[in-house]
């Protein structure tokens, strides 16, 4: 799968995911640090690939709405450290079929998995 990693998640993730033969690209990759969150979308949306972040702002389906892009995975750790985070995206991405994911808006928390489509 194609997935973009927001400025707010580790490159280091990259390598990780890439190891589970995943096309992994960056914000920081694209010189995008600092742009706001439309034209982040609108980047991952141009290479189809689904946005993994933190960002609060990305579940407003008003303002972000599923179909309207190819996916955005809100990621919502216990804890925000580093090594933390890491273990939380990659045990999400072990135990998901990121197809399921396409086109609509996922909210990943410790407990649950909430898919708004």
């Amino acid at each position: 799968m194609k997935i973009k990693l927001d400025q707010n998640l580790s490159i280091h993730l990259r390598e990780a995911l890439a190891e589970l033969d995943h096309d992994v690209d960056t914000v920081f990759d694209e010189g995008l640090s600092g742009v706001d969150d439309l034209n982040v979308l609108q980047a991952a949306i141009l290479q189809h690939r689904i946005l993994f972040t933190l960002d609060t702002d990305f579940p407003n389906l008003k303002t972000f709405p599923p179909g309207t892009h190819s996916g955005i995975v809100v990621f919502r750790p216990p804890r925000q450290g580093a090594l933390t985070l890491a273990k939380f995206v990659k045990a999400f991405v072990l135990s998901s079929d990121l197809r399921r994911h396409h086109k609509f808006t996922t909210i990943v928390e410790r407990t649950r998995v909430r898919v708004f489509k």
